[in-house]
């Protein structure tokens, strides 16, 4: 089929296809706009920087290759009958050619198709002052149709959607858990993004799986042109970027990048207390080990890519991630008695609880120019998410009196795990037959294996003696795997009228069935530079997550596969937009969105509990049936260039759930009204400031109205029957809270106030960067959840009053950093 597109091609029109990189590294630019003078005859750059302009009649032509923040290129080219190659390199500037970059603008405003769609580079992520250091999920949380739950979490809820209905990628690669922290950072080491893709609705065939958003982190892939790096080190952190080219060999080029991040917290407590302790030795003061156990927490990631260009029409890409949270504690408890009267005692423990949760991710990217109208891509990918608790207790326990003497000992372990494994393969071809189509089409298979697990094992020995086990096990296995096959056409019907139809057909291999779904987008010019935009698309889901709906903190996503008894998870989203461009570039996007999601499953939440020393688990793994709907409305005004950028973003959303046999009601992450200002100024050539305002309404939560205090009956009963309730002796008492209708509530309104500066310097080996920023500048007291109690003092039976404290989010809180470029 592809020999066949090729050859066909070839037959055709010339055309001018290339690749537009960056001068100083040599890394592609994206969105770059490459057209004809005093015509509509153009393209915009994808993602690797390469473009085509087919049927291109043959003659002398001027070609215009122009984005905001680099010089345009203006250059007279002359076409035959054959196709013509033009690579070109762009420099950075400050100055703008103001009739080629309106020309430009307009465009791309005309070419794109994506409804809510937006493209954030690594500038306007720095620019939005994240938790301590930048980070690419915290900017996203300020974009439209995108909640957040609360200060600590950078969990990101999309248009009604919950954060596993989120397909969250790097380089292509989908990432499970993406966070450090329980939430709080991302797992993206901000230094080596290039840029951040991120949809929010109405996203093309090629991607499925995912009923939420799309998020395609890409990274850097390394300077072509000299051995560069970074160092960067904030109160959380250390980070170090080194990037630079490959070795040329007969025609054989490239470039690699390598970033790493680690916090070091642990390091410098643990140092301190290092010589605490040999202090303590050297003068004799009193100390236990145990006192030394240090900080028990960190995290890392490390990133790499390599890229391997085989001519100038193959290339091979290399990407790698790996990144893991530890939480790890041991320590040894000792205590032994002074012999006495034949009586002696000595007693150990050695204690481990070890917590460990990450990502590592690989793949091998193929790239095939076969004509300058046919590129094939082949993605090989492996991803792996892995959570893991393991406590293992060891007592020892050795006694000797009155003649007798025992020698005990306990052995505890607990296993607590859940594996994700996915290994991936895809093709796909993008071809342009003519100016006005450009079609995609790919097929996709991914393997999947879930692994959930708890295991215990308790042995005891007594003098020296064999004497119990105890093993108890639960464990579940499910090894899916899911298909596609996707074909989209994007076609220019008309100068002003412009349609994107494509077709996913997918395969679940529990349910084995098809899975049709089709994507429809249409944009129509009412002027030169205002367009109204529909999208419509069916999408499904077969996975999921066992995360309490009703949580404040998402430290973990416990990730399993839709079973076969289950329907699969699915929605309809219909969104319709419209979009202006002012002269000055600045973009106003007006959208309304509605959602229906079907079979959706909520977590049964069960307990776990012990009965006779065997852990059981209570209906963790059952799921109900639920439906839900989401509608909004989002406004985006958006100013990439001048002395100030940034953007204004305002939500008005709904967002309601029903559990099969339960009324409808509105989830915890649900926020009626949400508006984000987020701006950069560049004061001078070195300083510049940087502010995020943030105003939301509150978040539902289920009010607490009273309690009743259950008693013991034997506590209040006697032979001569019942005693005086007010004087009666209690005793283990029960206090049961009554509560309003489901998240009937809400929390107050939500505000916060970050400002940052920045200060860019030249060194003699590079530049040199500082930072600073206080988060909630105004010290607003915004409640993430209530805890309860019991008046003091009250005795009334029946019916007791409870009383609520408030407990707050981030209060004010300046930090600082420091960047090093060489």
């Amino acid at each position: 089929m592809v020999f066949a597109l090729a050859l066909t091609i070839k037959a055709g029109a010339a055309s001018i296809n290339g690749f537009v990189r960056a001068e100083a590294t040599g890394e592609p630019l994206a969105f770059v706009n490459v057209f004809l003078k005093d015509t509509y005859i153009g393209t915009a750059t994808g993602p690797d920087g390469y473009y085509v302009i087919p049927d291109v009649r043959p003659g002398t032509h001027e070609i215009f290759v122009s984005i905001i923040g680099y010089e345009t290129i203006a250059q007279k080219v002359t076409v035959a009958q054959d196709n013509l190659r033009l690579d070109f390199r762009l420099k950075v500037t400050s100055l703008e050619g103001e009739s080629v970059t309106v020309t430009a603008e307009r465009m791309k405003f005309k070419e794109k198709m994506e409804l809510s769609s937006t493209n954030l580079s690594l500038k306007e992520i720095k620019s939005a002052p994240g938790f301590i250091e930048a980070d690419v999920f915290r900017a996203i949380q300020l974009l439209p149709g995108v909640q957040s739950l609360n200060d600590f979490s950078s969990t990101l809820y999309v248009r009604g959607s919950t954060p596993d209905q989120n397909l969250i990628m790097l380089d292509g690669i989908t990432v499970y858990n993406p966070f450090h922290l329980g939430g709080v950072f991302s797992t993206f080491n901000t230094d080596a993004i290039q840029e951040a893709d991120f949809s929010a609705g109405g996203f093309p065939a090629r991607y499925g799986g995912r009923l939420g958003a799309i998020l395609n982190i890409i990274n850097r892939e390394g300077n072509t042109e000299e051995f560069c790096g970074t160092a960067n080190v904030s109160l959380i952190s250390s980070k170090l970027l080194l990037e630079g080219p490959l070795p040329k060999i007969s025609g054989v080029k490239g470039s690699w990048m390598l970033a790493g991040r680690r916090t070091y917290f642990d390091q410098i407590i643990n140092s301190a207390l290092y010589f605490k302790e040999r202090y303590d030795r050297k003068n004799g003061n009193y100390y236990e080990e145990e006192d030394y156990i240090g900080f028990p927490y960190y995290f890392y990631d490390l990133e790499a890519k390599l890229n391997v260009d085989l001519g100038v029409n193959h290339r091979l890409t290399l990407s790698s991630f790996y990144g893991d949270d530890v939480l790890s504690v041991a320590y040894q408890d000792k205590w032994e008695d002074t012999p006495n009267a034949g009586y002696y005692e000595k007693y150990t423990t050695d204690n481990l609880f070890d917590w460990r949760w990450g990502n590592r991710t690989n793949s091998l990217n193929w790239r095939w120019i076969v004509s300058p109208k046919l590129i094939v891509r082949t993605f090989l990918a492996e991803s792996r998410f892995r959570f893991r608790i393991q406590i293992d207790n060891d007592e020892q326990d050795y006694f000797t009196g009155g003649g007798d003497t025992t020698d005990y000992r306990s052995i505890y372990h607990l296993d607590v795990f859940d594996i994700v494994r996915d290994n991936s393969l895809q093709t796909e071809l993008t071809w342009f037959p003519n100016a006005r189509h450009t079609v995609m089409a790919g097929v996709q298979h991914k393997q999947m294996d879930f692994q959930l697990g708890m295991l215990t094992n308790r042995e005891t020995f007594q003098d020296s003696l064999y004497e119990t086990a105890r093993d108890t096990s639960l464990w579940m296995r499910a090894r899916p795997y899911e298909q596609a096959v996707f074909i989209q056409d994007k076609w220019e019907m008309t100068p002003l009228f412009s349609a994107q139809a494509g077709l996913r057909i997918n395969h679940y291999s529990l349910h084995d069935n098809l899975y049709p779904e089709l994507r429809l987008a249409l944009k129509y010019l009412l002027q030169e530079n205002l367009s109204v935009n529909l999208a419509w698309g069916q999408y499904h889901q077969f996975l999921t997550t066992a995360n309490p709906q009703d949580e404040n903190l998402r430290f973990i996503d416990i990730w399993l596969a839709i079973p076969q008894d289950r329907k699969a998870s699915s929605v309809e989203h219909t969104i319709l937009g419209l979009d202006y461009l002012t002269e000055r570039n600045i973009l106003l996007r007006l959208e309304a969105y509605y959602k229906d999601f079907k079979h959706l499953l909520t977590l049964n939440q069960g307990n776990v509990y012990a009965v006779d020393e065997d852990i059981l688990l209570d209906s963790y793994n059952e799921f109900r049936d639920t439906d839900a709907y989401a509608y909004g409305t989002e406004l985006l005004i958006r100013k990439p260039t001048g002395k100030v950028q940034g953007w204004v973003g305002y939500t008005f959303a709904r967002t309601r759930r029903k559990i099969t046999g339960y009324d409808w009601t509105y989830p915890k992450y649900d926020r009626t009204h949400t508006l984000n200002l987020v701006a950069d100024w560049q004061l001078t050539k070195t300083w510049h400031f940087g502010t995020a305002v943030s105003y939301a309404s509150g978040n539902p939560y289920t009010p607490i109205l009273g309690v009743i205090q259950k008693w013991n009956a034997e506590a209040g009963y006697s032979e001569t029957g019942w005693s005086n309730l007010a004087t009666a002796d209690w005793g283990n008492e029960d206090v049961i809270y009554l509560t309003g209708k489901q998240n009937s509530a809400r929390y107050p309104a939500y505000f916060r106030w970050d400002v940052s500066f920045m200060h860019r310097k030249a060194t003699r080996y590079g530049f040199r960067e500082w930072y600073a920023q206080v988060l909630n500048v105004t010290n607003h007291l915004n409640i993430m959840t209530y805890i309860y109690d019991q008046k003091q003092n009250d005795t009334t039976w029946g019916l007791k009053g409870v009383r609520r404290y408030g407990i707050p989010m981030l209060p004010i809180m300046p930090t600082f950093g420091v960047k090093f470029e060489f």
